[in-house]
């Protein structure tokens, strides 16, 4: 598939996830039953994230993506590995809920909530490896790309 047709492509899919959130939007406004309203609103907020990633995904096909900073990275790999920490306890802690609970509402729920959490966890490991641990662009990097073929080393005159 071609930049254009990968770019079509994915306006087709921004288009269908923006309908998804019209659909469940018209649907749940009559709903009495708050357990499936909160289910497709739910699934409307899946659909929002879509969307959301397909139009970021959309910006990097069409081009470069800006640089992070190292002091931009640091502080993004402090929030993922805490974020990542509170998704492996998210993890336990919906696993015990639905060992423990005798309501059936409440299992699936749970287990459902747990297989989320699982994915949040993986993406956001695969995050951390793909942002964080590759090389990053440094300030003594940039410095040393302006100046390391100049005489003067950033000073008039040298």
């Amino acid at each position: 598939m071609n930049k254009e047709e990968t770019l079509e492509f994915i306006d087709k899919q921004i288009a269908l996830e923006m309908k998804i959130i019209e659909i469940v939007k018209e649907n749940v406004e009559q709903l009495g039953n708050a357990f499936v309203k909160d289910l497709l609103i739910g699934i409307s907020t899946d659909s929002k994230k879509h969307a959301a990633l397909l139009t970021s995904l959309r910006k990097a096909v069409e081009g470069p993506t800006p640089f992070i900073s190292e002091k931009e990275r640091d502080k993004i790999a402090k929030g993922i590995e805490a974020h990542i920490k509170m998704e492996e306890q998210a993890v336990e802690t919906y696993s015990d809920l639905a060992k423990r609970s005798d309501n059936e509402q409440v299992k699936t729920i749970a287990m459902m909530i747990r297989e989320d959490e699982i994915r949040h966890h993986a993406l956001l490991k695969e995050l951390h490896k793909a942002v964080i641990e590759p090389e990053t662009l440094t300030e003594d990097m940039i410095w040393d790309t302006m100046w390391k073929d100049t005489p003067w080393h950033g000073s008039p005159g040298g």
